[in-house]
């Protein structure tokens, strides 16, 4: 739990200044019955929730990044 704490602090961090901005991913969770999962973008490495409603699972997406904030160590996308 400490080490996933420290990765979310630092993923937060490296992405603080670019809310707003569109990313490729791929989503690699989808909750079943719930419009959110996971994707993967790769410049830079994070993984992190995704907002969206029918998320692909293993397919390439646009998202948007909604909220990356340090002091909660959250990051957010949604679905473009």
């Amino acid at each position: 739990a400490a080490e996933r704490a420290c990765v979310d602090l630092v993923e937060a961090f490296v992405l603080r200044e670019r809310v707003g901005q569109t990313f490729d991913a791929v989503v690699i969770d989808v909750e079943e019955g719930r419009s959110r999962g996971l994707v993967q973008i790769t410049d830079p490495a994070v993984v992190a929730r995704c907002d969206g409603e029918r998320l692909p699972l293993g397919e390439p997406v646009q998202v948007r990044l909604t909220r990356a904030d340090p002091a909660t160590r959250e990051v957010r996308f949604s679905l473009t």
